[in-house]
């Protein structure tokens, strides 16, 4: 679902069942400015797509990369960026680690798919660093550990 928050109701009602599919959400719920959520912390975008497609298996993951990076590639000088991947469903997770992972990116299980309540103003946060503070639209937040 790479379409505008939104969009994603008209989007689902004229998409038809999802049962049974795997949904990989990488929405985030923007104001128009794109320098806030129009959801609070309570709930998320992929929480709330998750009511829209009854049966289906959401994964929120992609939404911290800019379409800039996802043209690129996720290689940057020999360090892959992280793709943040949440979910309440084993299978459906790896599903979208093993699109991660063939894409290039390292993979960082973020747990629930509540858990896409900290990656959604994770990713306000680059979008702010990036168009805001000027950094432009190659950067990614990723995850080191050692």
């Amino acid at each position: 679902m790479a379409v505008y928050f939104g969009a994603v109701v008209d989007i689902v009602a004229e998409t038809g069942s999802l049962s049974g599919k795997v949904v990989v959400d990488p929405t985030n719920p923007l104001t128009p400015d794109y320098m806030g959520l129009t959801l609070g912390h309570s709930t998320s975008a992929a929480e709330e797509i998750a009511k829209q497609v009854p049966g289906a298996q959401v994964v929120k993951a992609f939404n911290t990369l800019f379409a800039q990076v996802l043209d690129q590639g996720g290689d940057f000088a020999g360090t892959p960026a992280s793709v943040f991947v949440a979910s309440d469903d084993a299978a459906a997770k790896q599903v979208a680690t093993e699109l991660a992972t063939s894409l290039g990116y390292a993979v960082v299980d973020a747990g629930g798919l509540h858990n896409a309540r900290y990656l959604e103003p994770l990713a306000g946060l680059n979008i702010y660093l990036g168009y805001g503070a000027g950094l432009g639209t190659q950067i990614a937040p990723t995850w080191l550990s050692r």
